[in-house]
């Protein structure tokens, strides 16, 4: 493998572990995570259009300045989400590459009546599931791959009634939890 060849499997890797961790990021609800995998003149266009990350920008609940803070606007209205990577293409072009990577995203919405539920709430919890595509440029600026420009699109989604049976009988400690809550925020000192 020529060193050329090797530098680009590399970068590779680290894109996608860029994009591996926004996945994480959102789904945690880990705001420091979230914004590091973006410049800070980054753009975005995935139900927000403008900044994706400025954390100089005064956002408040309902009134987000960037993507960031629109995200967990969103989130919060959901009691858990899970995003689910496929596939995952790059073209490398310099210190600039350009990504598709399919998603499939799970969300399970808050209802009515809930304080932290969205306006478009059902009467019970429901289920929202959305498959589509980030597209995004990446720039690799003092080394570090960033996204600084993220546009998402949207295959299908669909609205339904939710179905958890045997979920409230897993323990505690083996569900998945948002925040610092969940076992991999933990994991040095479990697996030990």
């Amino acid at each position: 493998m020529s060193e050329q060849q090797l530098t680009e499997v590399l970068d590779k890797q680290a894109i996608s572990d860029v994009i591996m961790t926004y996945a994480r990021a959102i789904d945690r609800l880990d705001e420091a995570m979230l914004r590091s995998v973006f410049h800070l003149d980054s753009q975005h266009a995935h139900g927000f259009v403008g900044p994706s990350s400025d954390p100089s920008l005064p956002s408040r609940p309902g009134a987000p300045q960037d993507f960031v803070a629109y995200a967990f606007d969103v989130l919060n209205t959901h009691t858990r989400t899970h995003h689910q990577l496929g596939n995952i293409f790059i073209e490398i072009e310099g210190d600039n590459a350009y990504a598709e990577t399919y998603f499939t995203a799970y969300h399970r919405m808050r209802a009515l009546g809930d304080p932290m539920a969205a306006d478009n709430a059902y009467d019970t919890e429901m289920d929202f599931l959305v498959g589509g595509r980030y597209l995004d440029r990446f720039q690799k600026r003092q080394g570090t791959w960033k996204i600084s420009h993220r546009t998402g699109l949207t295959d299908w989604m669909r609205t339904e009634s939710p179905s958890t049976q045997g979920f409230a009988d897993i323990p505690a400690e083996l569900a998945g939890h948002r925040g610092d809550q969940d076992l991999v925020y933990r994991r040095r000192d479990v697996f030990k």
